[in-house]
């Protein structure tokens, strides 16, 4: 993959992981679906920045695999 296509993965991890943030504060369905979008948005948005910031700092060494 390239870096651009890794930038836009992971800030759409992070927007997803808001809105699940969101939907979890939100939702009045009870606490089982409140705790799954709870969870998997604080684990996407928290990952999405890692990803980002590793994205962002790392050099453009991809590697050309000969096939």
């Amino acid at each position: 993959m390239t870096k651009k296509t890794k930038i836009l993965i992971s800030i759409g991890m992070i927007i997803l992981g808001w809105l699940l943030n969101a939907i979890a504060w939100t939702t009045t369905n009870g606490p089982t679906i409140s705790s799954i979008c709870l969870l998997l948005g604080l684990g996407l948005f928290i990952g999405g920045l890692i990803f980002l910031i590793i994205n962002l700092t790392r050099k453009n060494k991809e590697t050309k695999h000969s096939t």
